[in-house]
């Protein structure tokens, strides 16, 4: 059974009032009662009736309502429809937006309802307390749902209706069926909300749009300052933002009509409003768009000058942000950055650049993917200078043979030679099996041995520390180990001919040139013994 009430709280007040006057008129005489005295006067076939009757009345349950009072529906309904300057996607297609003839722009509709509130009722709480939860605890959950127009990411309308859903509980009683449905969870009595103020955002859609087409009708703006006043004014959130761009875009003159359009790019939406082989040339970050960089080259400057300016201005990897974008009707992720770099820029667009003649080295690094680190890290320190101070954009192979020296005097050792062989202390290091027992083997447990049974004569340290010091003598022990098997520093250092100075170097360096050769394995096994830190670098390299 489920029983409910246009005014909810009417009954909670009504049934909360009974059970206090019920209460209070109970006889003080006292009155002795057993379940063996109902049962007495009940027959026998009844008794299970009755059994299951008491168990539903003690059953408590939690119902959800949606309250209607609780949405303000003061304002005047509008009615009807209205034609507007562009086509409608996005989660709803209404039939009461009717675009204008020969329309391309989208706009795109998000509807998308949150909780932002929540209420308890502490009367009812205390009734809840003192009845024993036969009155039930009462809770309003109030939500905003939100209808908003958009244009590339930009807010042209929104509508925001607020709603509430009232949550009644009780432990031993079924009463909270007098207040809600016990069939309907908060996810249905939201949809049933939602239905119900859809044309409430109706009506404020229609309301402002037809108050955005007056004041763009009084304003009609037709010459650039006109535009551009209306743009920075009334339009900056308005449905007629993008017929108002249209014109002054139109105003862009027959010769050169690019320098026009940079000269207005930074106008939000702009570029957006431009034809896509426009656009090509205006996205990017200040000074490093397709425009200026054509403007640059035209003045002499090198391209590779102008690719290091590209690489120096990429923004942290860590900003950068994952997103999903409609492109010609198609949801594709792209990543893009806050400050915005490359965002927007697409393959077509590069490919119109390329068309138009702008270099194809430079056109190829206009993107937010992120540059190979070596030719990053080239750039920011200058090495991609060759000897007379000249720019020049190494190969992929150039670029990583920059991270090995080409001599022993590095702070690590390399295990292969210039001649891409194993220097002679690895061959030694394998031979002796190395990799296998040192530092982790033989080397480290008779190490870790020593330290124990050396600290253990120590009163209070022994116990403590014996465990701890011990294996810190014994990758010490290993390492020396390897490095007596592999001939000793001298040995090492002699039979080798290239070094690194950092680890980091080193790992990405052989990972990259040696990773596939059937050697490496147990390169590394024996190049770990004497440098241990390098086992965890090398698992970071991707």
């Amino acid at each position: 059974m489920v029983i409910k009430s246009s005014n909810p709280q009417w009954l909670f007040t009504t049934l909360a009032f009974t059970l206090i006057i019920r209460i209070s008129r109970m006889t003080p005489r006292p009155f002795y009662f057993s379940p063996k005295t109902l049962f007495a006067f009940v027959p026998t076939t009844s008794r299970s009736f009755l059994s299951l009757g008491l168990a539903f009345l003690l059953t408590g349950c939690q119902t959800f309502n949606f309250n209607p009072d609780s949405v303000d529906v003061s304002t005047k309904r509008a009615q009807g429809t209205a034609v507007v300057p562009f086509q409608v996607i996005g989660d709803d297609q209404p039939d009461w937006l009717v675009p204008e003839v020969d329309i391309a722009s989208e706009v795109t509709i998000t509807r998308y309802s949150e909780k932002t509130d929540h209420d308890t009722n502490w009367l009812s709480v205390v009734l809840y307390a003192v009845t024993l939860t036969l009155v039930p605890a009462h809770d309003e959950h109030i939500y905003t749902d939100s209808y908003e127009l958009s244009w590339h990411g930009k807010s042209l309308l929104k509508s925001e209706i607020e709603y509430s859903i009232d949550t009644y509980f009780t432990l031993y009683f079924p009463t909270a069926l007098f207040f809600g449905s016990l069939d309907s969870g908060p996810e249905l009595q939201q949809q049933i909300a939602q239905e119900y103020v859809y044309d409430l955002h109706k009506s404020h859609v229609l309301t402002t749009i037809d108050r955005q087409h007056e004041e763009f009708r009084h304003a009609n703006p037709e010459t650039r300052a006109e535009l551009i006043d209306y743009l920075f004014g009334p339009g900056q959130n308005s449905v007629y933002r993008l017929p108002a761009l249209t014109r002054l875009i139109e105003l862009a003159p027959k010769e050169n009509p690019l320098a026009f359009h940079a000269e207005h790019a930074l106008i939000s939406g702009y570029i957006q409003a431009l034809p896509e082989t426009d656009q090509a040339w205006l996205i990017g970050p200040d000074g490093l768009n397709g425009f200026n960089l054509q403007t640059q080259l035209n003045q002499g400057v090198p391209a590779d000058e102008l690719l290091v300016q590209i690489l120096n201005a990429y923004p942290a990897e860590e900003q950068a942000e994952q997103k999903i974008v409609s492109l010609n009707g198609q949801q594709t992720v792209t990543r893009e950055f806050p400050s915005g770099y490359y965002n927007g820029l697409t393959d077509r667009h590069r490919n119109l650049l390329k068309q138009a003649g702008l270099p194809a080295g430079l056109v190829d690094r206009m993107t937010n993917d992120a540059p190979d680190p070596q030719l990053l890290a080239a750039a920011h320190t200058g090495k991609l200078r060759d000897a007379n101070g000249n720019i020049r954009i190494p190969t992929k192979d150039e670029l990583l043979e920059q991270l090995v020296r080409h001599d022993n005097k590095g702070q690590y050792i390399s295990p292969y030679t210039s001649d891409d062989v194993l220097a002679e202390w690895v061959n030694s290091a394998i031979n002796a099996n190395i990799g296998a027992t040192a530092g982790t083997g033989v080397g480290a447990v008779a190490g870790a041995y020593l330290g124990e049974k050396a600290l253990e004569q120590i009163p209070f340290v022994g116990g403590f520390l014996g465990g701890a010091v011990g294996a810190e003598i014994g990758k010490s022990v290993g390492r020396q180990t390897a490095i007596s098997a592999s001939g000793g520093w001298e040995a090492i250092r002699a039979s080798s001919d290239r070094s690194f100075d950092d680890i980091a170097s080193m790992a990405r360096y052989l990972k990259e040139k040696y990773g596939t050769t059937g050697n490496y394995t147990d390169a590394m096994n024996a190049t770990r013994q004497i440098y241990p830190e390098l086992a965890e670098v090398l698992a970071q390299v991707r």
